[in-house]
């Protein structure tokens, strides 16, 4: 099958038109009149659709009538789904429960199954063909060689493997949605597929590294993709195994595909390993949908990432809520919002809250902008994740440093200490020559294009932030001590309490790297 890859590379641009989703506010409005009214009608004979009154249900009645959910909101109905029983949220049983990376759930609440239907599945492969239909039109001949898509591990275990199936029923097999989509691959993709299954199912990250590491080396690799701290991570792996950085191990690679996290900070890292030349597309995937691509593919040595498209014409249909509130179609964004994002699919989330943050460029298209639960406001500064990883990316760009991983947490006031900041954690691949400097850059940037936290730096109630330089290897500790090394999961970027700023600062005084902290002194 992987030979005839060659020759689907004329069919690329009618795949690609074929994939594209709506542009006008009138084409997105009409698709997803269309795909709600589908939706609803797949769902109506189940027991939350009979309860909930779905069949014959209008787009002003569905909005009207069905609340906004979270998953507490669903656990119960989840839980009766691995119990074995059909017909709950959706017609018949889950293929698979994608276990989600927990970036926006509290830090000791449970882990969070979303079921994966065959009509979600299918949806996630749409978006994942869009994403990949974009760049072949840039660099068709990544058919030519090898793909490889660094996700979690794709040996899937069983809920509730230690207890026995009831009624003879099947356990519902889990794991992460990267996983579980490589699990079902079309055939016409799995052959040029990297690192294959034996090595993808290895459960042990430090070994799959190794393992990946070792084989990659002398592969054709044309095309990568995933998170880009791990993508980082396995190019480091190869870096110390070979002696050779990617761009010389892979002179053929064409193509990187990220999503996860904001790519800007990682721009300068990635540059160490990748040429300049090297294609970027963005996806934006979640356990519960495929929400977005980027409009274009863009040049790493550009620095500039494209906006991201709604996949509005994909099978899934999107909401989007401000803080007051009020809730939007897709064609009503409006320019530099901020809204929560809110699905509703055919796997039976209805008005589901994903927990994650999109600033509007235009009707259809917008940016990521962190998590709901990683906004940092001390004082009501309401600094979103894009722009902290905007600052960030300024800051290294400005002094020549390149990162690793980051996070950033308030200082909170105290009666003795009535003002506040924000605390940067910052593994560095290249420290900055002058910290002080890059601090001080973090903070022109923020108070350049945060109006919030101008105000309140201006008014003296929010200090310089501090930088706090952490030894290499703090944010791997972490995420092994969790039991949470590769794949999909990651440290967020940010958070509103110092939960897992702590933590970290505790695994940093155990390394024997050398840490820092230090404030801007900026005014």
């Amino acid at each position: 099958m992987h030979a005839l890859l060659p020759l689907l590379t004329p069919l690329v641009p009618l795949w690609a038109r074929v994939s594209a989703p709506p542009r006008s506010a009138e084409k997105i409005a009409a698709a997803q009149e269309r795909i709600l009214s589908r939706i609803l009608r797949r769902l109506a004979p189940t027991v939350v659709g009979r309860r909930l009154k779905l069949a014959g249900m209008s787009t002003e009645a569905f909005r009207a009538q069905i609340a906004i959910h979270q998953y507490a909101d669903l656990e119960a109905e989840v839980q009766r789904i691995v119990a074995g029983e059909a017909d709950v949220l959706f017609p018949g049983l889950p293929i698979a429960l994608a276990q989600t990376s927990g970036t926006t759930r509290d830090a000791h609440s449970a882990e969070r199954y979303i079921p994966q239907t065959k009509a979600l599945l299918r949806h996630h492969r749409q978006g994942g063909a869009a994403a990949l239909a974009r760049v072949l039109l840039s660099a068709p001949e990544v058919l030519r060689g090898r793909m490889l898509m660094l996700g979690g591990c794709t040996a899937l275990g069983f809920h509730g493997a230690d207890r026995p199936a009831k009624n003879g029923v099947a356990k519902v097999p889990v794991g992460d949605l990267s996983g579980i989509t490589a699990a079902t691959l079309p055939a016409w993709i799995s052959g040029a597929y990297e690192p294959g299954r034996a090595i993808a199912d290895e459960p042990d990250w430090e070994r799959r590294l190794d393992l990946m590491a070792t084989r990659l080396a002398t592969v054709d690799v044309r095309l990568a993709s995933g998170i880009p701290a791990w993508l980082l991570m396995l190019f480091e792996r190869l870096l110390q195994q070979t002696g050779r950085p990617v761009s010389v191990l892979w002179p053929r690679l064409r193509a990187l595909v990220h999503g996860g996290h904001a790519i800007e900070p990682f721009i300068s890292t990635l540059g160490t390993h990748l040429d300049g030349g090297t294609w970027m597309q963005e996806v934006y995937p979640a356990s519960e949908a495929f929400i977005a691509i980027g409009q274009q593919p863009w040049r790493l040595g550009d620095g500039v990432p494209a906006p991201l498209e709604l996949l509005t014409d994909h099978g899934v249909f999107l909401e989007f809520a401000d803080d007051a509130g009020a809730i939007f179609g897709a064609h009503q964004l409006a320019p530099g919002g901020i809204y929560r994002v809110l699905v509703t699919t055919p796997a039976g989330l209805l008005r589901y809250q994903v927990g994650d943050l999109v600033r509007a460029g235009a009707p259809g298209i917008v940016r990521f902008a962190g998590r709901i639960k990683t906004r940092i406001s001390v004082f009501g500064e309401h600094v979103e994740g894009d722009a902290l990883a905007a600052a960030l990316a300024h800051a290294t760009s400005t002094t020549g440093a390149a990162v690793a991983h980051y996070h950033v947490a308030p200082i909170l006031p105290s009666p003795a200490k009535p003002q506040g900041a924000h605390e940067w954690l910052v593994e560095f691949k290249i420290s900055p020559g002058d910290p002080l400097a890059f601090a001080m850059a973090l903070d022109r940037h923020l108070h350049a294009s945060v109006l919030d936290y101008a105000a309140h730096r201006d008014g003296g109630q929010l200090l310089p932030p501090i930088l706090h330089a952490l030894p290499g290897g703090t944010f791997h500790a972490y995420l092994a001590a969790k039991g949470h090394l590769g794949g999909q999961h990651k440290v967020p970027q940010a958070w509103p309490d110092r939960t897992i700023a702590d933590s970290l600062t505790g695994f940093s005084a155990r390394s024997t790297g050398p840490s820092s902290n230090l404030s801007s002194g900026a005014t």
